[in-house]
């Protein structure tokens, strides 16, 4: 039997000789669970000992043999090479620079981490070993965990933009840790506040890809930025305006609460069912033909689906987001009282921030309220592998398409199989997949609070995703959340860029939309 090979393909440059970096790839023996670090020890040992990679404690650890693993930052100890893998290229930390080959100078980053004065800063010598109680060791339990891979440092996509400004995903989780140490007596929020805390898309990217699946938007930065609303320092002006509208309004743009229900007005839907559809702000007012077209798959499916009309408020998600937890709590509890009140026992949605307030956050905050929740692409999906819906040529779909992954629905909810089955099975479609995609996603820029605040910001994300849009040739960018793809068109107009289609799943199935017998 022949013996299994892998095919390593390495970034190689050493600055001192090579006029510019090149890859390099080598075939080495494969064995089950065999490591990335283990593929690079046997390079260095059998082919080319001039391989540059850091490692020491081959236990992810340390955190050094931290490298580029198809385009994703990971320990090379730890990461597994998968049965079937033929291929896998290997390259160093992004935004650092390269010493030599797979190893990188960090010292732009531990300049800047060190600023912050990263250790407990206390008013004076403790005379006495400290008893520390579990209950002050369990808020930063998790936070503590780092182990300075700088993996979450080298996929944040403000880092990418804008480092001179936000100290990133590292920095912050230190700074929480450090604010909710009692010992401690510097104001590391407001060190937080001036180092960017609002830069932050809470993309989850850095969760990610931490080895140690640190939280950091919702362990570090929610929590900062609502300790700095409990301090008075915050929130952005721009958050303020929108925190006053969805107490006012119930929506974040000042639109009147009776707007709201506008898109119902042809459907006459009933305020109590089994199945509720919670329409959410964007789907009812910025993209009003997505609740429109939810209702009307509905309906060929020949199910009854509710909605709340006027009882329906924002899903809190932009609350929680920029720190305003008082509202968020008084507002989603309502949210979760109107739906038991119209006896729901499952809700659809269709946007992504609805998503993730729904099935995590209310959850994580209020406990299991007893309601399942449903993204309209998995009702979809269901829907077409049981028969129940197929679809039919249509000249609107004849085109290609690609998929942009929301961060809050896929590395968030893990929903990522559900609109790419849906997508496949559209006559006319040719779907095309980006160079970052599902888990590894790029965020589209719009998320956290950062398009209301810093609009700019969330477009200049927004165009390095559409960079990779434009890899693909695709005609049209595809999505499951209206506010991802309101910052994608807006990226389009900001950045130049060819005047690409951005679609909703839902409308392309309501254009190919037949009943199933």
């Amino acid at each position: 039997m022949a013996e299994k090979t892998i095919r390593l393909r390495i970034f190689r440059y050493d600055p001192d000789l090579d006029d510019s970096p090149h890859y390099e790839t080598y075939e080495v023996p494969y064995v089950e669970k065999m490591r990335v670090l283990d593929a690079l020890n046997y390079i260095h040992e059998f082919y080319d000992g001039s391989l540059a990679y850091r490692w020491v404690c081959r236990a992810s650890q340390c955190g050094s043999c931290t490298v580029m693993i198809n385009g994703k930052p990971a320990p090379a100890c730890k990461t597994e090479i998968p049965v079937g893998t033929t291929e896998i290229t290997i390259e160093p930390l992004r935004f650092f620079p390269v010493i030599k080959d797979l190893v990188v100078d960090l010292e732009k980053g531990y300049r800047r981490f060190l600023t912050l004065r990263p250790y407990t800063e206390r008013a004076s010598k403790p005379k006495r070993p400290e008893i520390i109680m579990p209950e002050d060791i369990e808020p930063i339990k998790e936070l503590r965990s780092c182990i300075e891979c700088w993996a979450c440092v080298s996929i944040c996509p403000v880092i990418a933009e804008i480092w001179n400004e936000y100290a990133g995903p590292i920095s912050m989780r230190k700074l929480a840790e450090l604010s909710l140490d009692k010992r401690d007596i510097l104001d590391r929020v407001s060190i937080a506040l001036v180092e960017g805390m609002y830069h932050c898309t809470t993309c989850k990217n850095c969760w990610a890809v931490c080895p140690q699946e640190i939280k950091i938007p919702e362990k570090a930065v929610e929590k900062l930025r609502a300790m700095a609303m409990q301090k008075g320092l915050a929130p952005l002006p721009p958050h303020k305006v929108a925190i006053a509208s969805i107490r006012n309004y119930w929506n974040p743009w000042t639109v009147p609460r009776g707007q709201r229900v506008r898109w119902a007005k042809d459907f006459n839907l009933p305020t109590k069912s089994e199945t509720m559809f919670f329409a959410g702000c964007s789907p009812s007012l910025l993209r009003s033909n997505l609740s429109v077209n939810v209702v009307r798959i509905f309906r060929a499916l020949g199910e009854e689906i509710g909605y709340l009309g006027k009882e329906e408020r924002c899903c809190s998600s932009p609350l929680l987001r920029v720190g305003e937890i008082e509202l968020f709590k008084e507002m989603a509890k309502a949210n979760i009282e109107s739906m038991k009140k119209a006896g729901a026992k499952r809700i659809v949605v269709t946007c992504a921030g609805c998503y993730k307030a729904w099935k995590e956050d209310y959850r994580e905050w209020f406990g299991d309220y007893g309601i399942d929740v449903y993204h309209i692409s998995e009702i979809l999906g269901n829907a077409i592998r049981n028969g129940r819906l197929t679809l039919k040529y249509s000249p609107a779909n004849d085109m290609t398409v690609t998929y942009h992954d929301p961060c809050h629905l896929g590395r968030a909810g893990g929903i990522f199989d559900p609109p790419r089955k849906v997508l496949k099975s559209i006559p006319g479609i040719k779907f095309v997949e980006m160079s970052r995609i599902r888990e590894n996603s790029a965020c589209c820029g719009s998320g956290g609070g950062v398009k209301t605040a810093r609009p700019n910001l969330a477009a200049m994300i927004g165009s390095r995703r559409l960079e990779m849009v434009r890899e693909t040739g695709a005609e049209a960018i595809i999505s499951c959340c209206p506010w991802c793809e309101q910052n994608l068109e807006d990226s389009i107009k900001w950045g130049g860029f060819p005047d690409w289609k951005v679609k909703d799943l839902v409308d392309l199935v309501v254009a190919a939309l037949v009943v199933g017998e």
